[in-house]
């Protein structure tokens, strides 16, 4: 079957820039990799509340100033409800859900959303339910960060 495009049926889309502020944001991906420095890293992009577009949090440790790198992961992991400390299973981050604080920054000549730092447990509270835009999981309630999700037989990968 050949596809033939109607213009008409398309309209141009993009992403708004996530507002200044603080978010509930839900870990949709981890990469472990290195930074520019040689630093171990991890990568991690964030689904943002109420919005389509993700943000990317940088987590890097560097072995020449501890106490930073253990106050950055330790506001990372209250954050985001991690008790298991063992950063080799990063890839449990996954759908966790906390919250960040997001300033704009000029890239490029454009302002772009980045996260400035994570939000503790305790100063979420002020912040509306997560919804992240799928409408099985829209008002779930998270359990062990994770909100329940709903498939239908055609969305499954098998049979």
């Amino acid at each position: 079957m050949a596809w033939t495009f109607n213009p008409n049926e398309y309209e141009e889309s993009g992403f708004s820039i996530i507002p200044v502020g603080d978010h509930r944001v839900r870990i949709n991906d981890v990469i472990s990799k290195n930074s520019k420095a040689g630093n171990e890293m991890y990568e991690i992009t964030l689904d943002v509340s109420g919005h389509g577009s993700k943000l990317w949090f940088y987590l890097v440790i560097d072995p020449t100033d501890s106490k930073k790198t253990n106050q950055r992961v330790g506001a990372f992991f209250d954050s985001f409800g991690i008790t298991d400390y063992n950063l080799a299973n990063y890839i449990r981050w996954k759908g966790k859900v906390g919250a960040v604080r997001v300033v704009h920054e000029e890239y490029n000549g454009e302002q772009q959303a980045k996260v400035r730092f994570c939000l503790s447990r305790k100063n979420q509270d002020k912040l509306p339910p997560a919804n992240f835009g799928n409408a099985a999981t829209a008002g779930a309630t998270p359990v062990g960060g994770f909100a329940p999700i709903t498939a239908e037989d055609d969305e499954l990968p098998f049979n």
